[in-house]
């Protein structure tokens, strides 16, 4: 019982203060614990919207289990990609001390505001508000960037602004690049 009322506590920490919180874990060692999180939350989020889609056409009960599985799968790929485009320009670009593994660990936090998008899902289903739940969605995208950037920046010891360039900024202009090549191609 006193796992899970830490677990919360550390869930509320990283919410409300993440940069104080990630402080914390990284002192502690566990950051490990962010890998964790972000299963448990991936794969809670994909079964919602599995069992919100099961719901509205009729299927049966393995579609939120399936939707649980493909929604792991991809998001942890998309954590390893995210981390390792960022921890590259943090390290190489703005010459952050962290590691890989650092990063992947603590960038698994921000898993923490996919509550908000749970609650969101809660929300449409129960009450049919497309719009609130939609705008619930944008702030846990945004939330989430946050956190990363806060992740970073504790790993690789630097500052918020840098570590967003490296989370969030550079990324993007990398992807949009890739994309028009793509295009022209």
């Amino acid at each position: 019982m006193n796992r899970i009322m830490n677990f919360s506590r550390d869930l509320v920490g990283v919410l409300a203060s993440p940069e104080e919180a990630l402080s914390r874990v990284k002192e502690l060692g566990v950051e490990n614990q962010g890998l964790y999180l972000y299963v448990f939350l991936s794969a809670f989020l994909g079964y919602m919207i599995g069992g919100l889609i099961s719901a509205a056409t009729g299927a049966g009960i393995m579609v939120p289990v399936l939707f649980a599985l493909v929604g792991l799968i991809v998001s942890f790929i998309k954590l390893i990609v995210w981390a390792l485009i960022s921890h590259i320009i943090a390290a190489v670009v703005f010459e952050g001390k962290g590691t890989f593994a650092g990063t992947l660990k603590m960038m698994g936090f921000a898993a923490a505001p996919f509550v908000v998008g749970i609650f969101a899902i809660i929300t449409l289903t129960l009450l049919g508000t497309f719009f609130t739940s939609s705008m619930l969605f944008v702030v846990m995208y945004i939330w989430t960037v946050m956190i990363a950037a806060a992740a970073v920046a504790v790993e690789h010891e630097m500052g918020y602004g840098r570590a967003f360039l490296s989370v969030f900024a550079l990324p993007a202009i990398i992807i949009t690049l890739l994309m028009m090549l793509v295009g022209v191609l």
